[in-house]
């Protein structure tokens, strides 16, 4: 299983996706990273990923570098030919997940860290984000939406598709992000370091240095402030980017008494030192900063915006305030400042929203399973590592099920004439049969989706009828470059028209499926039975099955749940298919020859 990650820098590879990267080694693939080189890429690979430079990739526009990109991208893909693709950040996120479909990448997915136009935007920049977020969305298997906000746009709007969409969330590190793993002493120290006593309130902020994260109106703000409040802003600086804050800013800001230590990696314990976080930010998917805060148990004042209003319940665990509001930052800082009780209610509130909500391992956990459902969809049952202790659960199937039971179906029957009409037909068949009351859809999953299934009806006959009806039309059209031949179109009547309602029963399993990697484990003994029991449940107690007279294979699995063959049949002209029943309401007397 190999998993490629493309973002447009290497910082966003090792702060935005590090722990989505480890966790593929963990489960014994490969993870690689695409992105432009820079200092993170020693770190990146001494933890055991795959970097490949994209040296063309800006996070700024030019069109020329840009078309570079794109066709960098498609070599690197036709190269290493991963099973997936997963494209963050808006530049990647648009020419990614078109370039990685054409390019022949099995699985697409795209994560929404923030759509990157709000509804206080110009129309025409509203109209084109939206326009190309639509376009490139049809090119992935999945879209995960970090804000909910965000999810209930793009849905609502049918920028994604809702059944390929997901409510990811967001979260960080809790183990690290922990106050009680800061010592007083280091705490002191840094504190000291920027000038703050005991008596002094430490007002910080992290992040980029640029206007979009509201740093001039913070700035402002720390003008307006008692001589009690110390301010400190961490993070690099960017002044090739079109807002960043320019040197000249920068070193006013320093002569007016505010700390700008730049980027730190002990940014944990600088929280720890803080009184009061704040983010000032114009534009948000899902903060990180604002999560790390709440985290280490800070009262957080953020700008009222999407994706903040997420982390920040105003007056529990921080206040909201107006964007671009430097009197409003003030005013919030002030009331914190005033108030050593409100401080400290809030910031717990802030570390128990954050261990309720903001846990890194449930985002990792969702990720993984949107890339290997998608991947089983389409197949590719990798080996997991570990996979030899997964607990797995046996459940009733749901309609999202259905692609997976239908690729299964599809890969792991070798016999029988429904498999040659596609894997589009199929899933509109089981799609069909899981609207349908009188079936019973049995599925084995590992953490990561279905493994193997069970189907069976109270009916045959009936069955047919409602999928004929229900799923006909649409099925037909899916089958239809298979149905050339007019052998194809017989085998199509032989089957609609196939009723076993006169053969020992009408309620019949009807197909089974165990993935590769699954197999040897008594799965499919495991799954019949526990069909059966549920159809003797509902006062089903004679159950047949329909298996080609040489699925040796089949049989035995059968006939160790019970199963007794009863009498020999061609549902399609010449291949010779046994009739085997089940029957929980008395013995079955075995004809002659039958093995025991």
């Amino acid at each position: 299983m190999r998993i490629a990650h493309l973002t447009t820098v290497d910082i966003s590879l090792r702060y935005l996706v590090l722990p989505q990267l480890e966790a593929v080694n963990e489960l014994g693939g490969e993870s690689i990273g695409i992105s432009a080189p820079g200092e993170f890429v020693a770190e990146l690979t001494g933890r055991g990923i795959i970097h490949i430079p994209l040296t063309n990739s800006t996070r700024s526009v030019d069109l020329g570098k840009d078309a570079r990109t794109i066709f960098e991208l498609w070599r690197i893909l036709r190269s290493e030919k991963p099973d997936v693709l997963h494209t963050h950040t808006p530049k990647p996120g648009i020419y990614g997940r078109i370039v990685g479909r054409l390019a022949g990448v099995p699985v697409v997915v795209n994560t929404i860290h923030g759509l990157y136009a709000t509804r206080d935007d110009p129309f025409i920049k509203r109209a084109i984000v939206y326009t190309l977020e639509a376009i490139a969305s049809r090119f992935s298997d999945r879209e995960l939406v970090q804000s909910a906000e965000d999810f209930k746009f793009v849905t609502d709007r049918r920028i994604t598709r809702r059944d390929r969409t997901i409510l990811l969330g967001n979260g960080v590190d809790l183990s690290r992000f922990d106050p009680a793993r800061v010592d007083e002493a280091t705490r002191r120290d840094l504190r000291a370091s920027i000038g703050a006593t005991d008596r002094d309130i430490v007002v910080g902020s992290v992040g980029r240095l640029v206007a979009e994260k509201g740093f001039p109106e913070l700035f402002e703000a720390a003008g307006k402030l008692g001589d009690n409040c110390v301010m400190v802003a961490i993070g690099p600086d960017e002044p090739d980017k079109e807002d960043g804050l320019q040197a000249g800013f920068i070193a006013a800001a320093r002569k007016q008494g505010i700390h700008l230590p730049g980027m730190q990696a002990n940014v944990d314990e600088w929280y720890a030192a803080m009184d009061v976080f704040v983010l000032a930010s114009h534009r948000e998917g899902f903060p990180r900063a604002a999560m790390e805060a709440a985290s280490m148990g800070l009262p957080v004042i953020a700008t009222d915006i999407r994706g903040c209003r997420e982390v920040v319940d105003h007056g529990v665990n921080g206040l909201l305030v107006p964007v671009n509001d430097p009197d409003g930052l003030a005013g919030a800082i002030t009331e914190l400042a005033s108030s050593s009780e409100k401080r400290r209610k809030m910031g717990e509130a802030s570390r128990e929203k954050a261990l309720a909500t903001f846990d890194e391992r449930r985002i990792v956990a969702t990720v993984l399973k949107a890339q290997i459902s998608a991947l089983r969809e389409k197949g590719h049952f990798h080996t997991i590592q570990g996979s030899d202790n997964f607990q797995l659960e046996i459940r009733q199937a749901t309609q999202e099920d259905a692609a997976v039971i239908a690729r299964l179906h599809a890969d792991s029957i070798d016999t029988g004439f429904l498999r040659t009409l596609g894997v589009g037909f199929l899933r509109r068949l089981y799609s069909a049969l899981l609207d349908y009351e009188g079936a019973t859809i049995l599925v084995a999953t590992d953490p990561y989706g279905p493994v193997a299934f069970v189907a069976g009806v109270n009916e045959v006959g009936a069955f047919y009828r409602h999928f004929a009806t229900s799923k006909g039309l649409g099925a037909g059209v899916s089958a239809a470059p298979r149905l050339i031949r007019p052998s194809s179109w017989r085998k199509v009547w032989e089957t609609a028209t196939y009723d076993g309602d006169h053969q020992e029963t009408g309620a019949e399993l009807l197909s089974m499926a165990v993935a590769d990697p699954y197999r040897r484990r008594g799965l499919g003994r495991s799954l019949s039975k526990k069909l059966l029991d549920e159809l003797a449940g509902t006062g089903i107690l004679r159950v047949k099955v329909v298996v080609g007279a040489d699925n040796t294979p089949a049989r035995s699995v059968y006939e160790a749940v019970g199963f007794i063959e009863k009498d020999a049949i061609e549902v399609h002209k010449g291949e010779r298919s046994v009739v085997l029943v089940s029957d929980r309401g008395h013995e079955i007397a075995r004809p002659a020859g039958t093995p025991g």
